[in-house]
């Protein structure tokens, strides 16, 4: 970590971890998130699930709510929560867990955009 780095960020703890406050104007302002040092990119990217599934769920006046299961490749999955977000209208976020093997049927293989 070069000296300029060390000036911008000073951990609570030791190992380089702590909490901060959510600063940024969104619907947690005010309360605080949890940081630490990550892996190196590559030891990070081999530990993640390779897949993760996107629960949705989709609530208006012309449909019976209901919950939508996307099962997305870890590489793109920022993109696609990125693109549900602003195209995805009644279908909102419910969660978002990690998914070792996804279900035949939904036809996904992991992405290798690196």
């Amino acid at each position: 970590m070069s000296e300029k780095q060390r000036d911008l960020w000073v951990p609570d703890n030791p190992d380089g971890s702590g909490w901060a406050e959510v600063d940024w104007v969104s619907a947690v302002r005010g309360s605080r998130y949890h940081y630490q040092h990550g892996a190196p990119l590559e030891e990070a990217k081999a530990r993640r699930s390779p897949f993760y599934r996107v629960v949705t769920r989709l609530e208006s006046e012309e449909l019976s709510p209901h919950e939508n299961s996307y099962y997305v490749p870890a590489d793109i999955l920022a993109d696609f929560l990125g693109e549900l977000i602003w195209n995805g209208g009644h279908e909102v976020i419910w969660h978002v867990e990690p998914c070792a093997n996804p279900p035949k049927e939904a036809r996904v293989t992991p992405n290798t955009t690196d």
